[in-house]
């Protein structure tokens, strides 16, 4: 369906750590480089972020690669980002997602394309959105990095980003997409209310306006995650706050799962209630019995991550259990937290992974 142009989209901000692997692998695309333009925009970052861009985008010249810009984000955050490259998008028909922490292998594009393409021919229609895979970098994970990253992919922690599939399908909210510009400009591109969840975000109203939304396995990204239940603790906290937020804006995203949690412990607090002032054993058996099954399916969630993945196997039986079943609570109770925070309006929590990401004066407002 027509030749494909890509604009790929790096919004950074302090990712010195990082970004050189992103960048060494976007130059590397086996995609014809005279069909693929690179804007890295920063936030202002105070490492060597901008640096290590700059360098890469005198070498992708040098290199005769693709065309590598540096621009300037003076409000720092991904939506607005992605919009300033909306803005600079050119004769580009289409634009790819990733941010700096991670990286994709040579023939990604390629590949990508090549799957979009066929799956437009079988549906007869142009595709909005058509995300990918993410993967973990299998260098960098401790028995807590993966214990984390079981808990993220199992379906007690999995979201659309994280989510393990196979073959090609539709999609609510999958990951580093490739959105058509065409698509992105009919509903005005990325919403700047959302600090977090605005990719999310952008695919629900892609979807609403009539475009498929679909992911697909052809090919991956691999992702610099947590790897701590401090940087966990902190990404619940932020995505659950932003998620509210957006609920407060569409109720009609409501997803009862995102809930089960409160509902839990507010069931178990008014039986526990109820037993004190009737004395009636029913209920405290209920309640404990909630607990029990909780506990319950987090171990055997647990286990199950465990036997599925040798480097959970340490050096004391049911560690890797362990670990993940702390992963799990941890996540349910920082989501919790956020979604409680964003109800609220209270201030947004800072981004864990950079701590200087979040303005107090954005409160996300509906």
């Amino acid at each position: 369906m027509g030749e494909v142009r890509i604009l790929t989209v790096v919004p950074v901000l302090d990712e010195e750590e990082h970004l050189d692997k992103c960048l060494n692998s976007l130059r590397a695309q086996t995609f014809d480089s005279d069909m693929h333009r690179i804007l890295v925009i920063d936030g202002g970052s105070s490492d060597e972020t901008r640096s290590i861009a700059e360098k890469h985008a005198i070498e992708s010249i040098n290199d005769e690669g693709p065309l590598l810009e540096v621009l300037d984000n003076p409000q720092m955050h991904v939506s607005q980002a992605r919009n300033l490259a909306l803005d600079r998008v050119g004769d580009s028909t289409h634009m790819f997602e990733i941010i700096g922490h991670t990286w994709i292998p040579e023939d990604h594009l390629q590949s990508r394309v090549e799957d979009l393409l066929d799956a437009e021919e079988s549906l007869g229609n142009p595709i909005g959105s058509m995300g990918t895979m993410v993967l973990a970098d299998s260098d960098e994970k401790g028995l807590i990095g993966t214990a984390i990253e079981s808990a993220l992919h199992s379906p007690l922690g999995g979201s659309g980003q994280f989510a393990r599939f196979k073959g090609r399908s539709s999609a609510i909210s999958p990951a580093f997409c490739l959105h058509r510009v065409e698509a992105i400009k009919s509903i005005g591109g990325w919403d700047n209310r959302w600090v977090a969840g605005q990719d999310h975000d952008l695919n629900h109203r892609i979807a609403e306006d009539g475009w498929p939304v679909m992911r697909s396995d052809v090919s991956f990204v691999v992702m610099s995650k947590r790897s701590t239940f401090r940087g966990l603790w902190g990404m619940g906290r932020r995505y659950g706050h932003w998620r509210m937020r957006q609920l407060r804006a569409y109720p009609s995203r409501i997803k009862m799962r995102e809930f089960l949690p409160w509902i839990g412990l507010i069931t178990t607090l008014v039986c526990f209630a109820f037993y004190m002032t009737k004395s009636t054993p029913f209920v405290l058996e209920l309640g404990l019995g909630m607990i029990a099954s909780y506990l319950l399916i987090l171990i055997i969630t647990g286990l199950n991550g465990q036997i599925k993945t040798p480097r959970l196997r340490g050096y004391i039986p049911f560690d890797g259990t362990c670990l993940v079943v702390i992963s799990l609570f941890c996540l349910h109770v920082s989501f919790s937290v956020g979604l409680l925070t964003g109800f609220l309006g209270l201030k947004p929590p800072s981004n864990e992974r950079v701590m200087s990401a979040n303005h107090s004066s954005n409160r996300g407002g509906n």
